[in-house]
């Protein structure tokens, strides 16, 4: 998942080419009456704020990180975070550029490795393509974090945990978050058509947050009585041209669609965003996490893209700091209080940059670690 922009050069340095453009359309006339959140519910989101109490802080920690992709967005956040969260501890931190790349990011561990390290974090990478160098860290006594990354014991059921921690949310771990995440994608289209959301919902079996997350869109558009689906399949390793020419076919095919869903804020900016515009439709286009390229287009009113979940990715690495203080010092890991929220153009959408949850969670997890002034 991972949720997000997570593995979108991946695909493509493995060479994983060509548009796939078969679609299914399901036709959901009867299904579960159970009620879906309102506007008002997604807007007001699942947030509760950081830990409240945490150990006190460990010095002299020498920190690796290693960003899914310095020139996405959502990545170099992450690893902002983590920066300012272990400067703020007096730790000494080193970002990595992982490139989307497991053979990049599998040297980036071990040369954290070599350097002596305490500990690396890891964003947006599953366990399963890093195995080995994973278990060079843990050999070195490493401490392992996660970010929006599936571990190896989730991939492959029966295999050794490789992650000491991962940073989890509200509704728990990165697997259940991301399934929610994929159902309030869906749930935003069905309230604003009024339970009749007709919904282009793109889905590539590449990589399992995003699998997941479309699969959860899915599921919950088929528990809408009067809504129906139709399913896109897509390789991430087709992007501009390819994108676009793949989201023209669909709007061709699908005429009466009202609604389109994305796992990823870059399938928007890669070229779907662009056809979806030049077909002068009147659509309801759910992005995903809230790039800073994506909130400039909702705040704009464009027609590329309505509204997103948002993704607090600072907060996230925030958060990985803090497992990673309290695993210095034998404790679990605490949840990172973070949740979901819908942004759209008059909700949620802040006047500026990247999306960004309206608690103070840097106050909260300084206050927690005592270094509140």
């Amino acid at each position: 998942m991972t949720f997000s922009d997570t593995c979108l050069r991946l695909l493509a340095m493995a060479g994983i080419g060509g548009l796939i453009t078969a679609a299914t359309a399901t036709h959901v006339w009867a299904g579960d009456q159970a009620a879906f959140p309102t506007l008002e519910e997604l807007y007001k989101g699942t947030y509760q704020g950081p830990p409240t109490s945490a150990p006190k802080a460990v010095t002299g920690k020498k920190i690796w990180v290693i960003s899914c992709s310095q020139d996405v967005s959502l990545c170099a956040a992450q690893a902002q975070g983590i920066t300012e969260a272990g400067n703020l501890l007096g730790w000494k931190t080193t970002v990595f550029d992982g490139k989307y790349d497991p053979a990049t990011q599998g040297n980036g561990i071990r040369q954290a490795i070599a350097g002596k390290y305490d500990a690396v974090v890891i964003a947006g990478a599953d366990c399963a393509g890093i195995k080995a160098p994973l278990e060079e860290a843990r050999q070195a006594e490493m401490k392992v974090v996660g970010i929006e990354g599936a571990d190896c014991n989730v991939t492959n059921p029966g295999e050794q945990a490789l992650f000491h921690g991962e940073v989890s949310y509200v509704e728990g771990d990165v697997i259940s978050w991301v399934k929610k995440y994929g159902a309030w994608q869906a749930d935003y289209i069905i309230a604003r058509t009024e339970g009749k959301a007709k919904v282009i919902v793109f889905v590539s079996d590449e990589v399992l947050i995003s699998k997941l997350n479309s699969e959860a869109t899915i599921a919950e558009l088929k528990r809408c009585p009067g809504c129906e689906v139709y399913e896109v399949k897509f390789s991430y390793a087709s992007q501009g041209p390819e994108l676009q020419q793949l989201a023209e076919q669909a709007l061709l095919r699908y005429p009466n669609a009202n609604g389109i869903a994305v796992p990823a804020d870059s399938l928007i900016l890669s070229g779907m965003g662009s056809a979806i515009e030049a077909s002068g439709r009147d659509i309801i286009v759910m992005g995903a996490e809230g790039q800073q390229a994506t909130m400039d287009l909702v705040r704009s009113g464009s027609k590329q893209v309505t509204a997103g979940v948002g993704i607090p990715s600072v907060w996230e690495g925030y958060s990985a700091v803090d497992i990673l203080n309290r695993l210095f010092q034998n404790q679990e890991p605490a949840g990172s209080g973070a949740g979901l929220q819908v942004f759209d153009k008059d909700h949620n959408a802040g006047t500026s940059g990247p999306f960004s949850a309206s608690t103070d969670f840097v106050a909260a997890f300084k206050k927690a670690w005592g270094l509140a002034q």
